[in-house]
């Protein structure tokens, strides 16, 4: 079987700048490649990979645009806090094992975070 390697979401949007400048100053994520004439932003944080495609009509999930695990929720959810980060779903430990919460980001997408707890 062939091994995957990466996955990184893409989030369209009307509006590059927003988005990228959050994903970037709120979040920690690097932008590795910004084209705005051709309207694409390729961003990393770790083993995470986003795009950010600028479209006329963007579409947004009504759930989460995908679920990043991290080491320290807790630490992350208070960060998001700090900086004015729109929570949409609080942070919740739930009885699968999980515990996340759910952040909006500028252009309406959401983006799951959690971590997996002892059991």
């Amino acid at each position: 079987m062939v091994e995957f390697e990466s996955y990184r979401a893409n989030l369209e949007v009307a509006d590059l700048t927003p988005t990228v400048e959050f994903l970037r100053d709120v979040l920690g994520f690097e932008v590795e490649v910004d084209e705005p004439a051709m309207g694409l932003a390729l961003l990393r944080r770790g083993g995470v990979g986003l795009g950010v495609v600028r479209t006329p009509n963007p579409a947004v999930n009504e759930t989460t645009a995908g679920y990043v695990g991290v080491a320290d929720v807790d630490a992350l959810y208070a960060h998001c806090r700090r900086h004015g980060g729109e929570i949409t779903a609080e942070l919740t430990e739930h009885p699968w094992g999980l515990r996340d919460f759910v952040l909006r980001i500028p252009g309406g997408h959401r983006l799951a975070f959690g971590q997996r707890m002892a059991r």
